[in-house]
């Protein structure tokens, strides 16, 4: 199964934030998509989500992802937001139970055991199972992140969108976040299109974990596509100062640990 996007156009009102954006993810790819803040990341996550309108085309399962119910289109695709929006009061074991609402026949009261089981080891995957009784205002930010991934992955989708997911995190928890990405990487899941293998499509601002997760890297430079191709050949010091319009390599170089 591929992601396919044609000439894909998206813009908030008057202001154009992806241009003619041209890309195919394949099943089983694990994707790092890197620019500048604005370059247009964050919207072609939510374009490729069928979260957010766009001119082109977005072909997810041979459907253009626009006309896939929301529900079906939540079996392929799991989008894990940044840390920064209003979250009502619900207990962190709610919270990611949310996750399963596209299997369900409705909510809470209708969660069966297969979702609860599935809550249930996304919070242990993501260390935050022994906060479940919490209200989200209780948690720390650190500890709301790993919740969020906790609602992602129990979601039980092949396609896994992940929008700056070791921001806020501390060292440990980014090295775990990175094994376990790889580990479910190599896996397929079930949907009603048959088994699918696990594809990864994620924003990082740290290089390191993107290379860590990531075999194939995405560059976006004023809503447009620059580079794209190995992590290996595109992660590159003259790639990533044309990409960034600044010294990064010289920058990384200089840091002291």
């Amino acid at each position: 199964m591929e992601l396919i996007l044609k000439n894909v156009t998206a813009s908030y009102g008057r202001e154009k934030v992806l241009d003619d954006v041209n890309l195919t993810i394949g099943e089983g790819e694990t994707v790092f998509v890197g620019g500048r803040n604005g370059s247009g990341k964050t919207t072609l996550l939510r374009v490729m989500s069928g979260l957010m309108d766009y001119e082109g085309s977005v072909m997810a399962a041979g459907e253009e992802i626009s006309n896939i119910k929301r529900r079906n289109a939540a079996r392929l695709i799991a989008l894990m937001p940044q840390t920064g929006e209003t979250y009502f009061q619900y207990t962190v074991y709610q919270t990611v139970l949310l996750g399963r609402f596209a299997r369900s026949k409705g909510v809470f009261g209708n969660f069966g055991e297969e979702d609860k089981e599935a809550a249930k080891v996304a919070m242990e995957n993501c260390g935050v199972y022994e906060y479940r009784d919490r209200l989200l205002n209780e948690l720390s930010v650190g500890q709301l992140q790993r919740v969020l991934l906790a609602r992602t992955f129990a979601q039980g989708t092949p396609f896994l969108f992940l929008d700056e997911p070791g921001s806020n995190l501390d060292v440990k928890y980014r090295a775990e976040l990175c094994d376990y990405l790889c580990k479910w990487a190599e896996n397929k899941t079930s949907t009603p299109y048959g088994e699918v293998k696990n594809t990864i499509v994620a924003v990082f601002h740290d290089l390191g974990q993107a290379r860590s997760v990531c075999g194939r890297t995405v560059f976006l430079k004023n809503g447009k596509v620059v580079a794209d191709g190995q992590s290996s050949s595109v992660i590159t010091p003259e790639c990533l100062e044309s990409v960034y319009d600044f010294d990064v390599a010289g920058y990384i170089e200089r840091q002291i640990i």
